[in-house]
């Protein structure tokens, strides 16, 4: 298992892992359950997504795809 992101905004890594699971990966979201225990804690990098290591470049393309705006929605 390769981990390929690591950060702390929850709906990121939810759509990240759902784009990952879109393209056929395997990814393991870990870190969710620590969302609601942290309250005001500032805690950085506590979500991380994991992805099996054939699926490595892959799940990384995904990220690069997502951070250049690939996903982004036009406005109408």
């Amino acid at each position: 298992m390769k981990s390929v992101y690591r950060g702390s905004d929850y709906f990121e890594a939810q759509l990240l892992h759902g784009l990952m699971e879109q393209a056929g990966l395997q990814v393991f979201l870990q870190g969710t359950a620590l969302q609601g225990g942290l309250g005001e804690v500032p805690a950085m990098g506590h979500l991380s997504i994991t992805v099996n290591d054939a699926d490595q470049l892959r799940a990384t393309e995904i990220i690069e795809a997502y951070e250049r705006g690939d996903y982004e929605l036009e406005e109408e």
